[in-house]
């Protein structure tokens, strides 16, 4: 059974630093090498590791991850002393305060997150025939937001519409390119893409067997994302552009995708059953991060 880490880490200015992982001692180790100067760790190393507890939902660890990073410094601290009564006395105190604060983050965005950044961009990825378009355009409607359609099905059907049904990686690699052109155009503080790397990365490692360097750097430096993966638990729906009909095809490819989000340490969370009970799940998962 996986099992996915919450830890704090103390910084050498006296800080703490809360995330989530499914490798403690990888990630700590990228924490002590990482050579991103937006990074909140890239000024306060050395680092040390002082705190850690394990979940097996990734859903759960996100989550308590989220009300960590909230809490004040002496909460912290409670909690890495395993002091659960001033824990539950700090609790009480600061209740007020952290109701206002949540009030007053609702007029902006999603709340910060990972590294000191915002999902700024939440993502709807997952397999073919999984709902993902349909999802996006009805997020988009719900929060009055705009959304980046997927670049794919405009440029295979045109392909189609010229006579030519066949496309190879050269075409791939074009429309990976646009996808993020498209999504980095996106300026407004909120906006929901139809598919973006992931897709394209799993697209290509499935048809060529390949990895391509600029989209692993891209995922490699994603900091201002969610991403809602669409299960396969819905019925296919027959398109010309789409190849994996069989579910055993279906449910493998979306074990790519967790495997991949995963991999980079990209927050997720799994979005399964019919179109309504998939609404309600992500705005809930929205409402929790305001």
């Amino acid at each position: 059974m996986k099992l996915y880490y919450l830890y704090i880490l103390e910084c050498n200015d006296g800080s703490y630093y809360t995330g989530v992982t499914n490798n403690l001692e990888k990630r700590f180790a990228e924490h002590q090498s990482d050579e991103n100067p937006k990074s909140y760790v890239y000024n306060r190393r050395p680092l040390k590791l002082i705190w850690s507890e394990y979940y097996n939902d990734i859903n759960q660890a996100i989550e308590k991850e989220k009300q960590v990073k909230g809490w004040s410094k002496k909460k912290k601290e409670a909690l890495i002393k395993d002091d659960f009564d001033s824990l539950i006395e700090l609790s009480k105190n600061s209740i007020l305060r952290e109701q206002n604060e949540i009030v007053q983050e609702k007029k902006y965005t999603l709340r910060q997150a990972q590294d000191d950044t915002f999902f700024r961009k939440v993502v709807i990825t997952g397999p073919e025939s999984s709902g993902k378009t349909t999802l996006t355009k009805l997020l988009a409607q719900k929060h009055n937001a705009p959304f980046v359609k997927e670049y794919a099905r405009k440029y295979l059907t045109l392909r189609q519409a010229q006579g030519d049904n066949s496309y190879n990686l050269e075409d791939v690699l074009k429309m990976g390119k646009e996808q993020l052109k498209q999504e980095e155009n996106a300026s407004e503080q909120l906006v929901f893409l139809d598919t973006d790397l992931t897709v394209y990365a799993v697209w290509i490692k499935e048809k060529y067997n390949l990895e391509i360097d600029w989209i692993t750097a891209h995922l490699k430096t994603t900091k201002d994302k969610l991403y809602l993966l669409c299960d396969v638990n819905i019925d296919w729906e027959e398109d010309k552009l789409r190849e994996h009909p069989n579910i055993l095809d279906r449910k493998r490819l979306f074990q790519e995708y967790i495997n991949l989000l995963e991999k980079y340490h990209l927050p997720y969370h799994v979005i399964s059953g019919n179109i309504p009970s998939r609404i309600k799940k992500v705005n809930e998962i929205i409402n929790q991060l305001n």
